[in-house]
């Protein structure tokens, strides 16, 4: 609980309950998308993605090949760690991955950093960088589907959504280990136990320091896999496409929320 300390939570913390949201799977279903080109479900991820990849790759003028690919989709405010988006980024494609980041940043002297930062990597890593600064729904479940890897590099998330929507579509997130961030990815290599206990498998890579040294230890490691573990990896993808992070579970605790103060008031 990050917020216990918090002069207007601490006198309260026992009357204090923090649920986590759920996605529309309706609306974030790669079985029914129409912004993907191959329907996919857990069974077939591997070709769904594969043809996402190629089509995300085809539209943004990146080089059509099996690489591993980053995908970054967030507001650029410091609070969801800008620094650590661009050293991820940069270590992404020192080690020879892709990278497409799509959002803007609603002050402008961070937009325009964003936007020569862009420059820069569309001379020098033409075909394997991308950012689109603006907002493109149709772009973003694309994004989704065709990455190997989506980066929520959050400083503070009450809860989340972007990682939760890149597990539907079979991509693993890169996440910091804050607010529900923490709730909802469990570590493949720290996280077996904490994981059990929420009744799911271990789904994506974690770090904790906010610094480059937190990122470089999840990333490394999810580019490693991509590289060196490719059917695990894609194991992986079937597990956490399976995991029900839709609004069912939400709701209960809501419901059982409300009994509950409803007796003891």
């Amino acid at each position: 609980m990050e917020v216990a300390g918090n002069s207007a939570v601490a006198p309260n913390i026992y009357n204090f309950h923090g649920i986590i949201n759920g996605i529309d799977p309706d609306i974030w279903d790669p079985y029914n998308d129409k912004f993907i080109p191959v329907p996919y479900t857990s069974e077939n991820v591997v070709e769904g993605k594969r043809a996402a990849k190629e089509a995300l790759q085809q539209r943004l003028g990146l080089k059509r090949s099996d690489l591993p690919l980053l995908g970054v989709i967030s507001r650029l405010t410091h609070q969801k760690g800008i620094h650590l988006i661009k050293h991820a980024i940069w270590r992404t494609l020192e080690r020879g991955g892709q990278v497409v980041l799509l959002g803007s940043a609603p002050d402008p002297s961070i937009q325009n950093d964003f936007v020569n930062l862009a420059n820069e990597l569309h001379s020098i890593h033409n075909d394997h960088a991308r950012f689109c600064l603006s907002y493109d729904e149709p772009l973003s479940h694309l994004i989704y589907a065709g990455a190997d890897f989506i980066l929520v590099p959050s400083i503070f998330e009450p809860c989340g959504l972007t990682q939760l929507i890149a597990m539907r579509y079979g991509s693993i997130p890169v996440v910091r280990k804050t607010g529900g961030l923490y709730d909802t990815v469990f570590d493949i290599d720290h996280d077996k136990v904490r994981a059990q206990a929420q009744g799911l498998q271990p789904n994506g890579f974690s770090f904790e320091g906010a610094d480059a040294a937190g990122v470089d230890y999840a990333l490394n490691r999810a580019i490693s896999a991509w590289y060196d573990r490719g059917d695990w990896l894609n194991s992986l993808r079937k597990t956490v496409m399976d995991q029900d992070w839709s609004w069912n579970r939400p709701a209960l605790e809501y419901l059982e929320l409300y009994h509950a103060a409803h007796k003891s008031g």
